[in-house]
């Protein structure tokens, strides 16, 4: 079990680097989850990880986001928090709504909460935990996630490309 965990962790690794070095959008995270992905994929024995290993990981995951808290950020958020709710609830709306049509409609043998969890906009690494947490099955719900972060991180370079050309910032500097 020590040796398997070892080289899940030195794979896991090892992917965060490669996928940082190739400038892949979120790489650190989604590099080790691929990467270890595809060994569980391939080996036929693979084990997930001791739960304590998980658990710190999930400490260090919310101290490193918790550090990066600050005064400026928060006093900014104050100007949008009211358009902020709204997005929030309409996705949350919105995330429940194609759930539960999911849900009605899988041919999976998979729980609402699995579905749900899966579908709902946030965070991979959280909403993974979350599940586990709740009985849903991260497994699941952490495929789901990769699947959306791999095609936002794919579209959105190309769309902040779309965004960002000559015609696009004169529209923009008219308007205002």
């Amino acid at each position: 079990m020590l040796a398997h965990t070892v080289f899940l962790l030195l794979i896991g690794l090892a992917g965060a680097i490669v996928a940082r070095r190739i400038k892949m959008p979120g790489g650190t995270f989604l590099g080790a989850m691929l990467s270890t992905g595809i060994v569980s994929l391939l080996a036929p024995d693979s084990q997930p990880l001791p739960e304590v290993i998980r658990s710190v990981a999930l400490v260090l995951l919310g101290i490193s986001i918790g550090a990066s808290v600050d005064r400026e950020a928060l006093l900014s958020l104050r100007r949008v928090l009211p358009w902020a709710a709204a997005m929030i609830g309409i996705l949350i709306a919105a995330s429940v709504g194609l759930g539960w049509l999911v849900y009605t409609h899988q041919a999976l043998d998979v729980s609402a909460a699995t579905i749900l969890f899966g579908i709902m906009p946030g965070g991979a690494s959280g909403l993974s935990a979350a599940a586990y947490d709740l009985g849903a099955e991260p497994s699941i719900v952490a495929s789901l996630h990769s699947v959306r972060q791999f095609i936002v991180f794919g579209l959105l370079p190309l769309l902040l490309r779309w965004l960002a050309r000559p015609g696009w910032n004169k529209l923009k500097e008219a308007k205002e």
